[in-house]
């Protein structure tokens, strides 16, 4: 099963705060038009020929690569999950796979507040007693959770997962939301936005979509 770290998403300032005195009164700032995301140097080379754009949705906007010359795979918003979409067509099939989904809280609740959602989502064969918690890998960002089952079940899974030879074949315990084989699914509360958690699918090598470009709508 592989782990890896990711820094969490940080939005940025869209507008200024500040004011001007002009004849005794307050006057606000201009806004400042933000400069839009850039993909990184590995997204670059690794999608050649693909389009960087932006897709809205649930209150937020994600930047992403759309590649018509690759099954025209691109990022949808999808309603039915609430979130967001990697959809393309392979064999005259289109078809989604969920790249983000949003999750709502109270501003001062804990991500765990979450959980039975969650559960709801991610039906699997232990999905009723799994939680939220921290991985236990090295270099792991803060604020970061897995959704993972008992600890029995774990090293169960974690034997399977490895490849460990006489361990017992058993489908991801907390369905598809939870640990998987390869990749790294994981739950953060999104930054700029308390009452927003995400989960997020960061599957086995470079995604389309940059992670730390989430951000809401209204940021600023």
């Amino acid at each position: 099963m592989r782990g890896f770290g990711f820094m969490a998403a940080s939005a940025a300032l869209i507008g200024l705060a500040g004011c001007n005195q002009t004849e005794g009164k307050a006057v606000a700032a201009p806004a400042v038009a933000q400069a839009a995301p850039q993909p990184s140097q590995v997204m670059q080379e690794t999608f050649v020929d693909c389009i960087w754009g932006e897709t809205q949705g649930s209150g937020l906007s994600v930047w992403s690569y759309a590649c018509p010359q690759a099954g025209n795979t691109h990022m949808v918003y999808d309603a039915s999950l609430p979130g967001f979409a990697l959809e393309g067509t392979y064999d005259g099939q289109t078809s989604r796979s969920p790249a983000i989904i949003v999750f709502k809280k109270a501003a001062d609740a804990p991500i765990e507040s979450v959980l039975a959602e969650a559960r709801t989502k991610s039906p699997g064969p232990h999905t009723a007693e799994c939680v939220l918690a921290r991985p236990t890998y090295d270099g792991v960002a803060e604020g970061i959770y897995h959704l993972v089952p008992p600890a029995p079940v774990k090293a169960q899974w974690e034997a399977f997962a490895s490849g460990e030879g006489d361990a017992e074949p058993m489908e991801p315990p907390c369905g598809d939301l939870g640990e998987q084989m390869v990749g790294d699914h994981v739950f953060y509360v999104l930054d700029g936005d308390p009452t927003t958690v995400l989960w997020v699918n960061f599957g086995s090598e470079i995604q389309p979509f940059e992670a730390a470009s989430i951000r809401p709508l209204n940021a600023g």
